[in-house]
């Protein structure tokens, strides 16, 4: 369970958009997929457990879970900026991506096909 708090830390919009949450090893996984390389991935992860306890704490109040949220983001974008160029560019990436994934997953629409 703290693993799925990791995920959601990490990127509340990936977490979000599976049925199934991710575990820290599973979105570390999309994101070297995604080409950012294995050490910021790790980077990621470790920013994410930093505040675990403060999600599972959250997880009822709204309010708090966001507070937690923008916290957590500011922390990651701040140490991806620490990071190589292309990193940063693969991370961006990612983040669109699953974006567009938890929006087309919570307002019931399909992704859009490619054209």
């Amino acid at each position: 369970m703290c693993k799925l708090f990791v995920a959601v830390a990490l990127l509340a919009i990936a977490a979000s958009a599976h049925p199934i949450p991710l575990t820290g090893d599973e979105v570390k996984s999309e994101l070297v997929a995604a080409g950012v390389s294995d050490t910021a991935a790790a980077g990621l992860i470790a920013v994410g457990e930093k505040y675990k306890d403060q999600l599972i704490a959250a997880k009822e109040d709204r309010e708090a879970g966001k507070n937690v949220f923008d916290q957590f983001k500011a922390d990651a974008e701040a140490y991806i900026k620490t990071q190589p160029e292309a990193d940063q560019t693969a991370y961006a990436a990612f983040i669109q991506k699953k974006k567009a994934e938890f929006e087309a997953h919570h307002d019931g629409a399909a992704p859009a096909a490619s054209s």
